[in-house]
């Protein structure tokens, strides 16, 4: 019996998705493949639904009229509201069916419009408060999303995914600064690069001394979130940790390359060849083997003892809560960040 036409556009649909995956991500694209079938067609409609209306923000022509990239948002956030699937919307319908098989609550998805929205009006990163914030809203949202997916919905679990996607994000600021520049952007927060004295250098895309150590103290950072997000990866189940673990070593490892290029993010767009991925996840799967699947600690380094849990900022905290994955105390308001 031959295929129907329904079967053969669902078929068409899922390799629309794959293949927006696989030219827009290609790290995670990689990761994804050793995933089982169904947890890999799920992350594709949940990157499809995210790149989607990240590029409805970020790839609109500079002075565009805003209003219609904001009521589209708006379409989204009233339909996350109370998901169905909708005849005529590939994205929508799959997304609907996505979100009921793994019971991703979708207030996480609604996240990631919220950060959108700053990215459209401009909203300015006046400290890390803020940035942690809205990487928290852009890509922590993903973490929490995939949770569902990967089967460990533990707040240990939830958290430390949180970190792992503000890493990851933390990470695309630093490597994306001259392209940001070009449409007007800056994620740095304005506090720190007047702490350093390099706000004008950056404006200038002329690398001199205070802002490499800007740069080099955005890397730290960054990588404590790995370490938080990574300890978390021992929280699921044994068959999903090892995707987890490359591509977090292999976003890591991004930074690598920002350092061994002097910090220069003006003149070359840090990233791995294929080759160095592939061999990477080679090296990923043999320590995983030979420590019996105990995740290695991020960027191949080892500590004393476990990472600690992320001090996330008050707002973040507050987006957190409003996720179901912290419950705020009195403290938390007044705590610093």
């Amino acid at each position: 019996m031959g295929l129907s036409f329904s079967s053969l556009r669902a078929a068409s649909i899922r390799s629309e998705f794959e293949s927006l995956m696989g030219a827009k991500a290609r790290t995670f694209a990689l990761a994804a493949r050793f995933l089982d079938p169904e947890r890999r067609r799920a992350t594709e409609v949940l990157y499809a639904f995210f790149r989607t209306l990240d590029d409805l923000v970020d790839e609109r022509p500079i002075g565009a009229d805003p209003a219609p990239i904001a009521a589209e948002l708006a379409d989204w956030d009233r339909w996350l509201a109370q998901p169905r699937q909708a005849d005529g919307d590939p994205l929508k319908q799959a997304l609907a069916e996505t979100l009921e098989t793994y019971a991703i609550p979708p207030r996480y998805l609604r996240v990631l419009i919220l950060g959108l929205r700053e990215d459209l009006a401009g909203h300015p990163m006046a400290s890390f408060d803020d940035l942690e914030r809205y990487s928290f809203r852009v890509a922590g949202s993903v973490g929490l999303a995939m949770c569902h997916v990967l089967g460990a919905t533990s707040r240990t679990a939830l958290l430390a995914a949180a970190s792992l996607g503000i890493a990851m994000q933390l990470t695309n600021i630093l490597r994306d600064v001259a392209d940001d520049l070009s449409r007007g952007r800056v994620y740095l927060p304005a506090d720190e690069l007047e702490r350093f004295g390099c706000h004008d250098a950056l404006i200038a895309g002329s690398l001199d001394d205070p802002l490499r150590a800007l740069l080099r103290f955005q890397i730290a950072r960054a990588r404590r979130y790995y370490e938080a997000g990574t300890a978390g990866i021992a929280e699921l189940p044994l068959s999903v940790r090892y995707p987890i673990a490359l591509a977090a070593l292999l976003y890591g490892r991004i930074l690598d390359c920002v350092e061994a290029q002097g910090y220069d993010v003006f003149s070359h767009r840090a990233a791995l060849s294929r080759r160095r991925k592939v061999l990477l996840a080679g090296r990923v799967a043999i320590a995983m083997q030979m420590e019996r699947h105990r995740i290695p600690l991020p960027l191949a380094r080892r500590a004393a003892a476990p990472p600690p849990m992320i001090a996330f900022g008050a707002s973040t905290r507050a987006e957190l809560a409003a996720c179901g994955a912290w419950v705020l105390e009195p403290s938390d308001h007044a705590r610093p960040s």
